[in-house]
């Protein structure tokens, strides 16, 4: 990471080729932890793009650390956010649909999320459950089933890529306000700043970076060779 500026993430847009692609050489890559967590994958489509998904993020991982992918071993924090120890490079890691995404930075604790923009599918009841009350109103004011649909995909990958930077629970995170002034119990999420990041057509995607200071995103797409 030392040509990654400790304001900066880098981002690797990692698509799904489809079925074509061989799975053994990417498995090896994996843990035993995770080779299970495949194989219990009924659908194919699941336990394919989790397994693109995983093997990506430890190849980039091991490229920057001159290891082996499967030698790659993950500490967990209170709530199951997976880091390397000491001073390597800090990751995470989000997967929807056809795509994951997966973000590096050499320093400041870092959260990602994409998801697909599911315009056919009413957001505002799970919005009215979990999502301050402003916020939830304006997704119900919202008339056109587009636009609110693209409004919930916005504020949800904020709030997701807040809670993964933080290392939190996701209930928290979906109540934290992100429209209008955040009130003093919300002060952890202070903390972070969180930014849209380019994403596929038909998808959502954005970052939170621990600290107060702007950074700025590179994305580069993944390649299988």
């Amino acid at each position: 990471m030392n040509a990654l500026h400790r304001d900066a993430v880098l981002l690797h847009l990692v698509p799904d080729p489809g079925p074509g692609l061989p799975l053994a050489p990417l498995l090896a890559d994996l843990s035993p932890a995770e080779r299970r967590r495949a194989d219990s994958c009924r659908d194919p489509d699941t336990r394919r793009r989790y397994v693109l998904a995983h093997a990506a993020l430890r190849r980039l991982l091991a490229e920057r650390l001159g290891t082996a992918p499967a030698e790659l071993r993950w500490q967990h924090g209170p709530h199951g956010k997976p880091a390397l120890p000491g001073d390597a490079p800090r990751f995470n890691l989000s997967h929807s649909g056809a795509f994951a995404l997966i973000a590096l930075s050499p320093v400041r604790p870092v959260g990602v999320d994409i998801q697909r923009v599911l315009p056919a599918t009413d957001p505002t009841p799970l919005a009215t459950r979990y999502f301050p009350p402003a916020e939830a109103h304006l997704l119900r004011t919202t008339p056109d089933p587009a636009h609110r649909a693209a409004l919930f995909a916005r504020l949800w990958t904020h709030k997701e890529a807040l809670v993964k930077a933080h290392g939190g629970r996701l209930l928290q995170g979906l109540r934290t306000p992100l429209e209008g002034p955040r009130p003093a119990e919300d002060a952890w999420s202070r903390s972070y700043r969180v930014t849209d990041t380019p994403a596929p057509p038909g998808y959502h995607a954005a970052v939170a970076l621990a600290g107060t200071t702007p950074f700025r995103t590179t994305t580069r797409p993944w390649t299988w060779t």
